[in-house]
């Protein structure tokens, strides 16, 4: 404790014997300190008479709330802890008093002069930070003042030309600490007596019209807000404690029915179900076609006939995958333009690639793009029909080839850009196919947009344009 004694000598004019009784103290202020959890201060006189100055001081552990830094050596002035100095002036405790840190935290200070041989020579303070409980003490009294106002808006003659609860469209009951109903308005009246076909009548326990609310009332919170089922109707109920200094005086309540919101709710929730099981079994119809001209390939067609059997089951196949990936990602009819471009172009590549040939395809759909069901079967198709046109018709002399997928989408414009691009063979010109007729006609028709085919430095580069208005969940 050599810095405590240091501090004495350079600050103050204390004694040698005098020091040496504030280094034992000083040795004490950690277990006070602990088993108070709180912030212990030793101040002596300094030279300068009209002040103190802090020789010695312990923090709770792990507790540095109150002070960033230390306070040993700072001056201490009657201004800003007047219970210290009157408590060294008396010669008394000070219990309780309430003051402002240097650094404006709101403190609690017990202070006891140190007396040795009958003369005071320094000072003990206990400091707990109280701030919390000043702020938790200014809300119960904004409480209490607005409990206050409310019990006098009650108080008003119901025949006074306008009532103000009367023109609040929620069902409005106040009750006192006992659950009694001292006041309700017109909207109560009509709601208790529509629902238990009773006359609501003042001083008569809410529990008797409400015998399951019980638990709102007693719950611990200020204020508590729940959707409850009542007899056939739904509530928003809203129950608000009121105070009078630090008890409940009462309870205001109030509902707000939702009734026709939640009968909404539930009818969106079946539209939902129903648009899903559309889905589900347009789904597995188009997977049974599916499977019947697979069966039927199986079973032996003519040699010219497999390539057209083979597009057919392509394009049922990415009309499902819109389904499927409906059903996987959304509660709604909306389809991840992303994913559904990914699960088409890996199902087509896997299905063309082979030991003799392998094809690589890569994806650039940065974003999270939902369209409605219908632009995304017109998409499925479009990419359907020119991956596929890479496949049979860009690297019939490469043993390898890559695809890339690229989808943009331009917010200014509103408008989607799908370019695939191959790095095989390209041509002068591109005749018109029945597949590229098909994604022609879709892009014009379905989606009012404009399809290019072009040949460029790397191989071929097929591109669509079209604006979509409407919204796009990203």
């Amino acid at each position: 404790m050599q810095n405590v004694a240091t501090i004495c000598q350079t600050y103050t004019t204390l004694s040698q014997q005098q020091i040496d009784h504030i280094i034992q103290l000083a040795e004490q202020l950690p277990r006070i300190s602990k088993l108070n959890r709180a912030y212990v201060f030793i101040d002596c006189y300094a030279i300068e008479a009209d002040h103190l100055i802090v020789v010695a001081e312990a923090l709770p552990k792990g507790d540095s709330s109150l002070y960033q830094n230390s306070v040993v050596t700072q001056n201490v002035y009657e201004s800003f802890e007047p219970a210290v100095f009157q408590a060294l002036t008396t010669g008394k405790d000070v219990h309780g008093h309430r003051g402002v840190t240097q650094e404006g935290k709101v403190v609690e200070q017990n202070v006891t002069p140190i007396i040795l041989n009958g003369e005071t020579i320094g000072a003990l303070i206990m400091e707990k930070d109280i701030t919390q409980q000043i702020a938790n003490e200014q809300k119960l009294t904004a409480l209490s003042k607005a409990t206050e106002t409310i019990s006098e808006l009650f108080k008003q003659p119901k025949h006074e030309s306008i009532f103000v609860p009367d023109m609040i469209e929620e069902s409005l009951f106040y009750l006192d600490k006992s659950y009694l109903i001292r006041y309700f308005n017109l909207k109560g009246e009509q709601m208790v007596e529509a629902l238990t076909s009773e006359t609501c009548e003042l001083n008569s326990s809410f529990l008797k019209y409400f015998p399951r609310l019980h638990h709102i009332l007693n719950d611990e919170r200020v204020i508590v807000l729940e959707e409850r089922a009542i007899y056939d109707k739904y509530y928003q109920v809203k129950c608000i404690k009121l105070y009078t200094d630090t008890h409940v005086s009462g309870y205001l309540m109030m509902f707000k029915d939702i009734t026709e919101l939640k009968e909404k709710e539930k009818a969106l929730i079946s539209k939902t179900i129903a648009i899903r099981e559309v889905h589900h079994r347009v789904k597995n119809n188009l997977q049974t076609v599916a499977s019947l001209l697979r069966l039927q390939m199986r079973m032996g067609i003519p040699e010219e006939s497999q390539y057209y059997f083979k597009e057919s089951l392509n394009r049922i196949l990415c009309i499902a995958s819109v389904y499927e990936v409906i059903l996987s990602e959304s509660d709604a009819d909306q389809v991840n333009i992303g994913t559904l471009i990914q699960k088409i172009g890996n199902m087509l590549v896997a299905n063309e690639s082979s030991d003799i040939k392998t094809i690589q395809i890569d994806y650039h759909l940065a974003e999270r793009y939902y369209l409605p069901s219908h632009i995304a079967i017109a998409i499925a198709l479009i990419a359907n029909e020119l991956i596929t046109n890479c496949l049979n018709h860009a690297f019939t002399a490469y043993a390898t080839g890559e695809i890339e997928v690229r989808l943009t989408y331009d917010q200014q414009s509103q408008a989607f850009t799908l370019m695939i691009q191959d790095n095989g063979t390209g041509a002068s010109s591109y005749q018109k196919s029945f597949g590229l007729n098909i994604v022609n006609t879709i892009t014009e028709n379905d989606l009012d947009g404009h399809f290019t085919i072009n040949s460029n430095t790397i191989g071929t580069l097929a591109q669509i344009v079209f604006q979509y208005k409407g919204s796009i969940a990203i």
